[in-house]
């Protein structure tokens, strides 16, 4: 039978565990925010210049759509070159789709990677790497969940080795 110390010890342990965790979540979110507030800037500017119709509120729904892996993106995107092709003609809407690959770039090789990395003190190339392999090993949900589960993982690796 355990000492009544030792059990306030490891509850005490596994409530600074899921605390620990709560906040990296916490700072997954945050970082996710601030990813999507930044491609709808960029998203905004890049429609303004072609003269997209509704530039602000589809620079919104694009920049926001990207937390939902590859078919947020993907599905936004569509309808903003389609809304400009019905307006402006194809011209237009093919340059929606170059400021959307554009962008799709500079998320996906930079501002994930160096956000999340930092954010949950994880490696930029790790994040990279294991967004890619999980995106190939489990695809849409592979994708949904590698970063916060790696954050929990490593969340608990440094807590174990605490003890």
């Amino acid at each position: 039978m355990p000492r009544p110390g030792a059990r306030i010890a490891l509850v005490s342990a596994v409530l600074e565990l899921l605390r620990e965790i709560a906040v990296t979540l916490a700072r997954y979110i945050g970082a996710q925010t601030r990813i999507c507030l930044i491609l709808s800037v960029i998203y905004g500017v890049g429609f303004l210049l072609l003269g997209v119709p509704a530039w602000p509120l589809l620079a919104l729904l694009c920049g926001f759509a990207h937390a939902i892996p590859v078919f947020g993106a993907v599905v936004a995107i569509l309808i903003a070159a389609g809304l400009t092709w019905i307006d402006r003609g194809g011209y237009a809407a093919l340059g929606v789709m170059g400021v959307f690959a554009a962008v799709q770039a500079l998320e996906g090789f930079y501002l994930t990677p160096r956000i999340m990395g930092k954010r949950l003190s994880l490696p930029p190339l790790w994040v990279f790497a294991a967004t890619l392999l999980a995106s190939l090993m489990f695809g849409f949900f592979g994708v949904l969940l590698v970063v916060p589960a790696m954050a929990v993982v490593t969340v608990v690796w440094r807590q174990f080795h605490k003890v």
